[in-house]
């Protein structure tokens, strides 16, 4: 009883925070790194700051205490 109670509190948690993997995260930084190359490969330098901005803080949110526990509850889930 007491380990489906931590189940459903985690699920609780992770449905208000809606969260992303740490996975996901880091292809979402992966991308925003490739498009700030692109931007500045055309002379929009702009665009690529804030390219690299994003990627940063995606790879940043990556290593949030939040996004370990999506992790391990999907490893859970799926097992």
């Amino acid at each position: 009883m007491t380990n489906f109670k931590i189940i459903i509190l985690i699920s609780i948690l992770l449905i208000i925070s809606g969260c992303a993997s740490r996975s996901d995260l880091k292809k979402r930084a992966n991308v925003h790194a490739k498009a700030g190359s692109y931007y500045q490969s055309i002379g929009q330098n702009g665009a690529a700051t804030e390219e690299y901005k994003s990627a940063a803080k995606n790879q940043k949110d990556a290593h949030k205490p939040i996004q370990i526990l999506v992790d391990l509850f999907n490893f859970f889930i799926n097992k």
